[in-house]
C-alpha cells in the first residue's frame, strides 16, 4: 500500500491510497470472515460499524471494485459470479 494524500471534509478524512488487487481481496476476505464469525457487538467493537448490513456495504464495495478492475483469470472462484 501507497499513501498518496488525504483530505479533511467535515468530519471525514478521506484517503487517496495505492493498493494492489492482492491486498483489497485480503481486506476483503477478512471482512467476510468477521461477517461470518462475529456477532454485533463483536463487529462493533473490531470495526466500528453499527452493524452487519453497514460492514456488508463495504465489503460489497470491495467485491464490486475488485471485479471491475481484476482481471478476471485471477479472480478467486467466488467472486466470479
Amino acid at each position: 500500500m501507497e499513501y498518496k494524500g488525504h483530505k479533511e471534509i467535515a468530519s471525514v478524512t478521506l484517503f487517496d491510497l495505492r493498493l494492489s488487487e492482492g491486498e483489497l481481496m485480503v481486506y476483503e476476505a477478512c471482512i467476510e470472515y468477521v461477517l461470518k464469525n462475529c456477532d454485533e457487538t463483536e463487529i462493533h467493537k473490531i470495526t466500528g460499524c453499527s452493524s452487519k448490513e453497514e460492514l456488508q456495504s463495504y465489503q460489497d464495495d470491495l467485491k464490486n471494485l475488485i471485479k471491475s478492475y481484476v482481471w478476471k483469470e485471477y479472480l478467486p472462484d467466488k467472486l466470479k459470479e
